[in-house]
């Protein structure tokens, strides 16, 4: 059961540049992060200095004692947003042993991250020099804002309601949940990688801020499409399960 819901986070991600090379040179990125990437894996990260590469382990040794009994009571089956057609968050796409996906914009002022399928995630835009505003009203994906420090692209998240997850096992977190991203593409092997560096803190639902890192590589091929009407099957099977399981759990 676990493994059918963990799926929706599958796919791929794709960062698309659309500056020209003498601009994105002045103002960020020295080369063109444009192309189509999935988050690397086996041998792909070989060398590479994967920090946490078990979010979903990272996240529950670094959970209060009220978070780690929520995180055991939560239900998979049956209290999984992406299913119910709420918005699973990208939160929790970090930890998801399947590949995270998304077509990644980038503008002049902001960064705008498409995550597919778009059902659940939706969007995400990261603000370039820019300030989070004083009355932040909680969202989804947060308020993202960003700069540049080289080639770096330092990414601050606040702004979070409470109703998404830390991974894919249910782990809570409060609106009190900042992360901080540092993104650059860097050449490895000779295959063309986007490396993200992150750290994770929520005073109330932490005891301590978690870090991880991930590392995405350019592919070849264009992502597929992706029609949410096309799967109605799947999520009537999908809801039959949860309601069989959840009547299931009330009559014991």
């Amino acid at each position: 059961m676990m493994k059918s819901y963990m799926r929706k986070t599958s796919g791929v991600l794709i960062w698309i540049a659309l500056l020209p090379a003498a601009a994105l040179a002045q103002n960020g990125p020295a080369s063109d992060w444009t192309g189509y990437y999935m988050m690397a894996r086996g041998k792909d990260l070989a060398g590479l200095n994967v920090i946490n590469p078990n979010l979903g382990t990272t996240v529950a040794e670094h959970l209060q004692p009220w978070a780690k009994l929520k995180r055991a009571s939560t239900d998979g089956a049956i209290d999984d947003n992406g299913f119910v057609c709420k918005p699973a968050g990208f939160l929790r796409a970090y930890g998801s042993p399947f590949d995270t996906n998304g077509y990644f914009v980038l503008g002049r002022d902001r960064l705008t991250i498409i995550y597919w399928p778009t059902d659940t995630v939706l969007f995400r835009r990261i603000f370039f020099n820019a300030q989070h505003p004083r009355n932040l009203k909680p969202s989804w994906n947060g308020h993202s804002i960003g700069h540049w420090e080289g080639d770096t692209l330092v990414v601050d998240t606040i702004g979070f309601n409470d109703r998404t997850w830390l991974d894919e096992l249910g782990a809570p977190h409060t609106e009190d949940t900042h992360l901080t991203e540092r993104m650059r593409q860097i050449q490895h092997n000779g295959n063309t990688y986007i490396e993200v560096v992150a750290q994770l803190e929520d005073a109330r639902a932490l005891t301590s801020p978690y870090t991880f890192s991930r590392y995405y590589k350019k592919q070849n091929y264009e992502m597929e499409d992706y029609v949410c009407n096309d799967a109605v099957d799947f999520y009537k099977d999908w809801r039959k399960e949860a309601i069989a399981h959840k009547n299931a759990a009330a009559a014991k």
